[in-house]
């Protein structure tokens, strides 16, 4: 741990002192308005780039920044949807994500491996040489693919070397901003100690005095704003005094996908689960290793002592230097704590130890890394075939892996191939997750991120498939579309055939849509033909629908 933190630290560093080109030019050619920022909260990850509003439309043009080429072409229904990667001479990476249409050679290359591989779903990496770009090179138009909520572009920079993800606003992607971020609450927690009387944390106002023994630390609820949007985005720092001492810092400027579901450490997840209220913590847990925090002293922790004042200022601040503060004090008074730890279960997970539980007709394994605190593990079994894995309240920074021999005596061996492992939460609203599962020799496994209550459900019933278009007409011009729906497993696959032909089509599973855009581009010439559509659910239920049409 002590490795690590020192590496990061000097990261944080030597990001400080980087210069970072600025020569990069606006990858559209409209004005650069923002729906998202870097670092912005999202379930689990934080947000990668920067989200360009595009005016609420499909189809504006897409430029290269700078000169280098395309180094990878990802296409998929969720994610980024069509997406595009361009590697730069001076090191770094651009992304383009949710786009509607790739131009030229980009297409092309894109179409043939989707024809090659008989899938939609791409991700394709290039040599240098395949497909040079230019700066000012048109590469694509936006769009509103994969997990995109409305028409937009999002945009990223990446270090090459590292893949690492940096604010683009290091590279003069900032834009007029002289809005201060707001803050919406801030929060004291007792970590090992008491505040008011309470172990829970308790919400502080500016200007409050608050009574604490032992350990504590600190939560803010905050948000940045810019000129030219109204949208709540995530704030740039947050720093941390303690008597005007800076103890802690997070700041958004760069950050690994390894470091991605870190975003459950340094917010307050059960706040997040049981009211969708996202609070960073302004101290470290103790698994927590994201770089984008740095503490000077007990990872952000203060150790409250009898008869002492503590003056507590949080600071939040944006890129172009806007602030907003809340200060408070605390006055340390004795601990007369008499709680007790509860008496430890059969299992304990820690943070730099695997753990692996195997009985009842289970088995799963946690690789070390996987939890942010040593904890009192419970794993209990529930009924037959049902389990419960821990409480979902508490976030994992790893998938892990889960087995399931099943006791048959209440399922139907029969369909074996049907049945799913199911996932649902044990805290806060409840959440049902069909996960991807496989069988084989017996066993079902499945890769789950979070932990809660886990059986096996039965799903045989198939997708559907309709074709409202081919309902009202036979006749059919430039477009081919179906609705394709499953309600419970989800969909796993999808596949259209014409006249015996394998038909690249896409998926947009926003509007439970798959679709040929243009039949000719795919050559389908005038005149009748037969269509089948095939799809699959992630229980292995196969719905396949025929029908003709005619191409005028």
């Amino acid at each position: 741990m002590k490795k690590i933190a020192l590496i990061t630290f000097f990261l944080s560093k030597l990001l400080i002192s980087q210069d970072f080109p600025k020569d990069f030019r606006s990858p559209v050619q409209i004005p650069i308005s923002l729906s998202g920022n870097f670092g912005e909260l999202r379930n689990n990850h934080f947000h990668a780039g920067i989200d360009i509003r595009t005016q609420q439309r499909i189809g504006v043009k897409v430029l290269a920044p700078k000169d280098g080429y395309v180094s990878r072409i990802k296409i998929s229904p969720y994610g980024y949807g069509k997406a595009i990667y361009i590697d730069h001479p001076n090191g770094y990476t651009t992304v383009y994500g949710h786009l509607s249409e790739l131009i030229g050679d980009i297409d092309t290359k894109a179409r043939e491996e989707q024809y090659k591989k008989q899938n939609y779903s791409i991700d394709l990496y290039l040599k240098p040489n395949e497909l040079p770009v230019t700066e000012g090179d048109l590469i694509a138009l936006t769009g509103n693919t994969g997990g995109s909520g409305g028409p937009h572009l999002h945009f990223e920079v990446r270090d090459t070397k590292t893949e690492e993800i940096l604010n683009p606003f290091l590279f003069g992607f900032d834009i007029a901003d002289n809005v201060p971020p707001q803050i919406n609450g801030t929060w004291i927690y007792p970590i090992e100690g008491i505040v008011n009387g309470s172990r829970e944390k308790i919400m502080v106002s500016q200007g409050g005095n608050y009574l604490a023994a032992g350990k504590i630390g600190f939560g803010i609820k905050t948000y940045d704003k810019q000129n030219a949007s109204n949208n709540l985005n995530g704030i740039y720092f947050i720093k941390t005094y303690v008597n005007d001492e800076l103890i802690s810092e997070y700041k958004a400027n760069r950050h690994s996908f390894d470091e991605s579901r870190a975003i459950n450490a340094t917010i307050d997840y059960k706040e997040k689960l049981n009211r969708n209220s996202w609070i960073y913590r302004t101290y470290l847990l103790p698994g927590n290793t994201l770089q984008m925090y740095e503490q000077t002293q007990n990872k952000g922790i203060v150790e409250i002592e009898s008869g002492k004042n503590y003056s507590i200022k949080l600071v939040a601040g944006d890129f172009a230097g806007n602030t907003t503060t809340r200060s408070f004090t605390v006055q340390g008074i004795e601990n007369i704590s008499t709680s007790t730890k509860p008496a430890k279960g059969k299992y304990t997970a820690e943070i730099l130890k695997p753990l692996e539980i195997k009985e009842n007709g289970i088995h799963i394994k946690f690789d070390k890394g996987s939890f942010y605190e040593n904890i009192d593990f419970d794993f209990q079994p529930l009924e037959i075939n049902k389990f419960k894995i821990h409480n979902s309240s508490v976030p994992l920074h790893k998938a892990f892996e889960l087995s399931i021999k099943p006791d048959w005596s209440t399922l139907d061996k029969n369909k074996a191939e049907h049945y799913v492992i199911f996932r649902q939460s044990n805290y806060g609203p409840a959440k049902k997750q069909y996960l991807p599962t496989t069988y084989k020799n017996g066993i079902f496994t499945a890769s789950p991120k979070d932990l809660g209550e886990f059986s096996l459900v039965l799903d045989d019933i198939p997708p559907t498939i309709t074709s409202p278009m081919l309902t009202k007409s036979k006749q059919v011009g430039k477009k081919l579309s179906f609705i394709i729906k499953d309600a419970e497993s989800g969909i796993k696959s999808y596949d259209v055939w014409i006249d015996g032909k394998w038909i690249l089509a896409e998926y947009e599973y926003k509007q439970n849509s798959l679709f040929i855009p243009d039949l000719s581009k795919e050559g389908i010439d005038k005149g009748f033909h037969e269509v089948e559509v095939r799809v699959m659910d992630e229980a292995n239920n196969l719905k396949i629908y025929k029908n003709n049409f005619e191409k005028l």
